[in-house]
């Protein structure tokens, strides 16, 4: 327990240094910084939860707690460093993506007075990666694929995305796609898989709620009620002010009586 709390002041430390990062020597525009503050304000909020989880789990640490509840813990925050060093990694690229500021030179001694120094040229925005790009064009293709009815080969498209990129930041949402195609096809036992993987190998994303709620959802379809109302109980503990919390809370009251 004592390893987990030391895990969480290093990702609240990363958390508080993030917007640092943002701010100083990186000239990026507003368009260009929004999307990973957005992702910070996710972290902070989710960190939230954490931390109170922990605070809870502080009081059985001789051997009252869960295992698998400590076990959830700690994987949320090594979650949550992974997620702020890809930040990190992705504003240090932006800063060395930057153009240099052309030296000023130094006027000559004179009792006139010196000219006015020219304006600095304005810094370059930084641009998209080239892996940035290439993963948002081979998410968008498949997206395509999906939204043409082309299952077969969204799937294949989504499957590659993830060999190829899993760190992006897109990655949790090709997971949930591939579990909406299983659900589409009416496959609900291999949407459950693929939405559990949403859950386990992205625990702070942000598709997380969605794919609780959509597994209860198949697991209601399959008759199984019980691990129905569990999967939508998760999503109303651990995230309650979703849009996903909102319909669990409905699909539950519909499993009254089964």
């Amino acid at each position: 327990m004592k390893i987990a709390r030391k895990k969480a002041a290093r990702a609240f430390g990363l958390l508080l240094l993030a917007p640092i990062f943002l701010l100083t020597g990186c000239f990026a525009t507003q368009q260009d910084i929004e999307p990973m503050q957005s992702d910070i304000m996710v972290l902070e909020k989710q960190f939230s939860e954490v931390q109170k989880q922990v605070a809870k789990a502080k009081y059985a640490e001789e051997g009252q707690a869960e295992p698998e509840k400590l076990k959830e813990i700690d994987n949320r925050i090594s979650a949550l460093e992974k997620r702020m060093d890809s930040l990190d990694a992705q504003i240090r690229e932006m800063k060395e993506n930057q153009a240099p500021l052309a030296p000023q030179p130094i006027p000559p001694e004179s009792n006139a007075p010196a000219p006015a120094a020219p304006a600095a040229p304005a810094p370059q925005a930084p641009q998209p990666t080239k892996g940035m790009v290439a993963a948002q064009d081979a998410f968008n293709q498949a997206m395509d694929l999906y939204s043409a009815g082309d299952y077969e080969n969204a799937k294949a498209k989504f499957s590659a995305f993830l060999r190829n990129y899993p760190t992006d930041n897109l990655a949790d949402d090709a997971r949930f796609m591939l579990g909406e195609i299983a659900f589409t096809r009416k496959d609900y036992a291999g949407a459950v898989k693929e939405y559990q993987k949403v859950v386990d190998d992205y625990p702070l994303a942000d598709r997380v709620p969605d794919a609780l709620y959509k597994e209860g959802v198949a697991y209601d379809l399959m008759g199984n009620p019980d691990k129905a109302r569990e999967s939508f109980n998760r999503v109303m503990d651990n995230y309650p002010y979703s849009d996903a919390a909102k319909k669990a809370h409905h699909e539950l009251d519909k499993l009254k009586g089964k």
